[in-house]
C-alpha cells in the first residue's frame, strides 16, 4: 500500500495589510529609539567616569569629552564617547608615547564599569518594555 501527497497552493488574503505594514514599521522605529535610549544611559556612565579619570592640566581634554549617537537600527544602537580630535595630545595621554607612560582614562572608564553600564542598559530596556505592555 502506497501513499502519495501533492503540494497544493493556498491563497490567503489579508484585510488591513497596509495598516499592519505601517504598524510593523512603527515597531521597528520604536525598537530603535528604545535601544538608543539604552545605549545613551550606558554611555553617560562611561562619559562621566572618563571625565573623572581624565588627567587635568588645562582641563581642555576633559572638557572636550562628549557622547554622540553612532549607529541606530531596530536591532542595534550604540554611542561614541570621544574627545575633540583637534587636541592632538589626547591619543598620547590615552595610549602613551615615547618617554611618556599611557594613562588610559577612557579605556578604564569602560572596563571598570562594565557591570554598571550593562545594568543601566538593561534597566532602560526593561522600563521601556514595561511601559508598552
Amino acid at each position: 500500500m502506497g501513499y502519495s501527497a501533492k503540494q497544493r497552493k493556498v491563497r490567503v488574503s489579508l484585510e488591513g495589510g497596509q495598516k499592519l505594514v505601517r504598524r510593523l514599521k512603527a515597531m521597528d522605529e520604536a525598537a530603535a529609539d528604545i535601544l538608543m535610549q539604552a545605549a545613551k544611559a550606558g554611555g553617560r556612565i562611561a562619559l562621566d567616569e572618563a571625565k573623572e579619570r581624565c588627567p587635568v592640566d588645562t582641563g581642555a581634554l576633559r572638557d572636550s569629552l562628549n557622547m554622540t549617537e553612532n549607529t541606530q537600527k531596530p536591532t542595534k544602537a550604540d554611542v561614541k564617547i570621544d574627545y575633540d580630535k583637534s587636541l592632538k595630545y589626547g591619543t598620547f595621554v590615552e595610549l602613551g608615547a615615547r618617554g611618556r607612560p599611557a594613562n588610559p582614562f577612557m579605556r578604564q572608564a569602560v572596563d571598570e564599569n562594565v557591570d554598571k553600564i550593562n545594568e543601566a542598559i538593561s534597566a532602560e530596556v526593561s522600563d521601556a518594555v514595561g511601559r508598552r505592555m
